[in-house]
């Protein structure tokens, strides 16, 4: 009897102790937070096993419950089990998935007594994630000089750190690192190596990394169509995707439809853009966010913006990318005022919607809209982003005001092709050629090569300045030293050039030696030249030559019946009007704004 007393009492508290341990634990593994603070709230003693906070702590992140997380933190200190590596790993977590701020994680890592490469991982990708590459890779460093070894997930975290701030040179140190550590086969690597190499231009090395790959999954796939994307080869990237889902039998998720629907809109294949929708619809994606701003993206790059602004309208979240898509739209189409709307009615805008609407102004030459966007621009803080930059800049040369132009052309720190070629359209716009002659020029000594927009600029300049030595300089030497073909509207500004200084024949032979020479509007520029010609049978041929291409252009008869009354052939004149007549070609009246 008195053995059985003595079982009762020191054995079955201890039963009851373990069985309330293990509900606790069974209850976090099902996500029913609150069942097991219930439970614990009804015991007197409280089990001081590091599996128990741990396993609370990590159920509080789980739950996005960061208040209960803070509230077990004080326990752990209490209890004294702080020091434990795996209650320490399991707050890390906490910290950094649901803390509003990441110093408090930084600072709660620094505190942390026994730290291991869980521990180190967590920081090194929380750096990513908020932003931080630089300091993700010093964290890296920190961690090795220490003595540890990196695992897979400390690898890809570096690996896309080197991704987002174009450490190439560096990322390929790490792929050698995966390489000699046995990582190669490791999906999640590959995957990170993929998207790194394709971000810094080095498709090569993407696609042979892919294909090295024994099975990749659909997230491998994923990187390497975003990669083919990205770098414009959206043909290649269409093909792997219907190799990955028919051949492969991979569901595409969310991010393939991503990059897929991009790949689609920036081609142009409205058709196949819709049996993808159609695919996404299917699949039950529709009316995620990140999708539903690729499909708004995809149908304005097509041209059709209503089907865009139908599927945005239905988006029940929107993000600033579903905005700027649609306005891209509107843009492209000349809708401005719509865009100027949009932009009214965002949230919170980003620094692409105001290159957007910027564009808009520009293309209305609303100046006093784009001014008060600009003023926005500033009060968040900008001033930094060189595509809103050069935004600026095309919108107060477009306005007139080249000298405001050339200000924030002057404080950019970063400058692109764009930004150059606005600046140079800019002047010679404004009738200052010279000024755009050493703009161009300075482009070239900075080491910017010029494309074929420069060099219509730098063309346009010449031309209403009548600079001729220049403009047949830069026409050769784009064809000559920059190996660009010269299109039809180079040669409507040399056309334009020559003309204006009456060098009629020098124009109709550079016209007659282009590939565009049956092109009515490079005959209609030089028929205005003529007008002043001294040269009637220059004229005349000219004149022939528009009916025959343009046998509807009033201006072509007109001439031609004044060349010959100037030289006295009044019959011809007269046959020149007759026909006109016949051919019921009207004359169009003048019109004056006055």
């Amino acid at each position: 009897m008195l053995l059985k007393l003595f079982v009762h009492r020191h054995y079955t508290t201890s039963a009851t102790f373990l069985t309330k341990d293990s509900q606790v634990i069974h209850l976090c593994r099902t996500s029913l937070l609150s069942q097991a603070i219930n439970l614990l709230n009804t015991t007197q003693k409280i089990s001081k096993k590091p599996i128990i906070y741990a396993t609370l702590i990590q159920t509080s992140t789980r739950t996005h419950s960061f208040n209960n997380g803070l509230q077990f933190h004080a326990h752990v200190i209490k209890t004294g089990l702080e020091t434990d590596r795996f209650v320490g790993n399991s707050l890390l977590a906490l910290y950094f998935k649901l803390g509003s701020n990441f110093l408090d994680t930084r600072r709660f890592f620094d505190e942390m007594i026994y730290k291991d490469v869980v521990a180190w991982t967590s920081m090194i990708t929380g750096y990513v994630r908020v932003g931080d590459a630089e300091m993700s890779l010093r964290m890296y460093l920190d961690m090795v000089e220490l003595g540890f070894e990196p695992n897979g997930y400390t690898l890809s975290a570096v690996i896309k750190a080197c991704s987002e701030i174009g450490k190439l040179k560096l990322g390929r140190g790490f792929h050698g690192v995966v390489v000699t550590r046995g990582y190669e086969g490791n999906n999640v690597i590959v995957s990170a190596l993929v998207d790194m190499y394709g971000k810094n231009c080095d498709l090569g090395s993407a696609v042979k990394v892919f294909d090295e790959l024994p099975e990749p999954d659909a997230v491998c796939w994923t990187s390497v169509i975003s990669a083919l994307t990205r770098n414009e080869l959206h043909d290649e990237a269409l093909g792997l995707f219907y190799t990955m889902h028919r051949r492969y039998g991979l569901a595409p998720d969310l991010f393939t439809f991503g990059s897929v629907v991009n790949a689609l809109g920036n081609s142009g294949r409205l058709r196949q853009g819709r049996e993808v929708h159609a695919k996404i619809v299917t699949s039950g994606l529709c009316g995620n966010v990140v999708v539903d701003s690729s499909l708004v993206d995809m149908y304005a790059k097509c041209g059709v913006v209503d089907e865009s602004r139908s599927v945005f309208d239905r988006m029940d979240k929107r993000n600033s990318v579903s905005w700027c898509a649609l306005m891209g739209g509107y843009c492209q189409t000349g809708e401005f005022h719509t865009v100027i709307e949009l932009f009214r009615m965002m949230g919170e805008v980003d620094l692409y919607s105001f290159g957007t609407v910027l564009r808009a102004c520009a293309g209305l030459a609303a100046l006093q809209s784009g001014k008060e966007v600009h003023c926005q621009y500033l009060r968040k803080g900008g001033w930094s982003d060189v595509i809103v930059d050069s935004a600026l800049v095309d919108l107060y040369a477009k306005c007139g005001f080249d000298n405001y132009a050339y200000v924030v052309f002057c404080q950019m720190k970063v400058r692109n092709s764009v930004t150059w070629n606005s600046m140079i359209s800019g002047f010679a716009q404004n009738g200052k050629g010279a000024e755009a002659i050493v703009v161009f020029e300075e482009m070239i000594t900075e080491g910017v090569k010029p494309d074929y927009i420069s060099f219509i600029a730098v063309l346009f300049a010449c031309s209403h300045c009548g600079m001729v030595d220049e403009g047949r300089k830069y026409f050769l030497s784009m064809i000559n030293q920059y190996g660009i073909k010269a299109h039809i509207e180079h040669y409507s500004c040399m056309v334009d050039l020559l003309g204006r200084v009456g060098e009629v024949e020098e124009a109709e032979s550079l016209i007659l030696g282009a590939e565009f020479r049956n092109d009515a509007s490079l005959w209609a520029a030089l028929l205005g030249a003529c007008t002043s010609s001294t040269n009637p049978s220059v004229a005349e041929r000219i004149a022939k030559k528009m009916m025959e291409l343009n046998p509807d252009y009033h201006l072509s008869y007109v001439l031609l019946a004044n060349v010959y009354r100037a030289v006295g052939r009044w019959a011809d004149a007269l046959e020149i009007r007759r026909q006109m007549q016949e051919k019921r070609v009207n004359k169009i009246t003048g019109k004056s704004w006055i």
